[in-house]
């Protein structure tokens, strides 16, 4: 037989044939090592097992048959349409602002009538240089905690948000996952009825910030990777620069009404418009 994209004979090969053969011409050397070996008793081979419990393959042929991609090709299509029907509960994880509550620092800006601090990171990637630039202007302009947990406690969650929510509720569980602090947060879980995974925010005794303190590195995507260790189906949205690890992360992964140049960049990311679209994918992807 000739060399082909599903066979491969490599009789250079010192330990050629590896399995005993009367046609080493149609010796399949595609698969040097057996892709459905780690599958157990479900690869469909001729296998034994030591006396110490050590899967031995030395009396199986099918990796090496001619036709082997076919049928080890099969097995895994068969394999993986099996992991999926098993997959685990529904896990959706969200960003806060700009997919369910307003740009806090955009509202503060406006309130303040310091322009400066309508940044946020669809402006600006670098999540330490955007924090460091606001706590400055916040300093200088003598805005404190207090003065800006009062702004956020008059501001409501976006329209549709707690609709949204409410039905996710009824497809499986919601985590909120934000790179806001604590601080900022505790007004806006009791509007959304909803505890918020997030950082916390350092201060002086006269209320100034001096800091801040990430729980852990890159919070969102370790999140949703330890959701996904859990055995959670997980399914992540968000809006800007900052959520791209975790949409990565997860299983399924959104962008909602992202900025042109991050939608440009992360073309790998379906990108749908408003909620009302995201819980259709959701759902969707929750009943697959």
């Amino acid at each position: 037989m000739e060399n082909s994209s599903s066979f491969f004979c490599n009789k250079d090969c010192k330990y050629f044939p590896c399995h005993e053969t009367k046609d080493p011409d149609s010796f399949n050397c595609l698969f040097c090592y057996c892709p459905l070996y780690s599958y157990g008793e479900l690869c469909g081979g001729h296998f034994k097992y030591s006396k110490r419990g050590i899967k031995s393959c030395i009396d199986c042929t099918i990796p090496h048959h001619p036709n082997s991609a076919e049928y080890i090709n099969g097995k895994l299509k068969e394999f993986n349409a099996a992991k999926t029907d098993e997959r685990g509960q529904l896990m959706v994880c969200l960003d806060l602002e700009g997919v369910l509550f307003p740009e806090i620092w955009e509202a503060v800006a406006k309130e303040t009538g310091v322009p400066e601090l309508c940044r946020t990171t669809r402006d600006e990637p670098s999540y330490d240089k955007l924090m460091k630039g606001r706590m400055e202007l916040c300093n200088e302009h003598g805005i404190t905690l207090a003065k800006i947990v009062s702004i956020i406690e008059r501001m409501d969650p976006l329209p549709g948000a707690l609709e949204f929510l409410d039905k996710l509720k009824n497809l499986g569980s919601v985590a909120i996952i934000s790179d806001t602090f604590e601080q900022f947060a505790k007004p806006v879980e009791k509007k959304l009825g909803l505890g918020i995974y997030c950082n916390v925010l350092e201060t002086d005794d006269e209320g100034r910030l001096t800091g801040y303190k990430m729980r852990c590195r890159d919070t969102k995507t370790t999140t949703v990777r330890a959701f996904k260790a859990m055995g959670y189906f997980v399914i992540a949205s968000g809006d800007s620069y900052n959520d791209v690890g975790m949409l990565g992360a997860a299983d399924r992964g959104f962008f909602i009404h992202p900025p042109l140049a991050v939608k440009e960049q992360y073309k790998s990311f379906a990108a749908v418009e408003d909620l009302e679209e995201l819980f259709a994918n959701i759902y969707r992807e929750s009943k697959a």
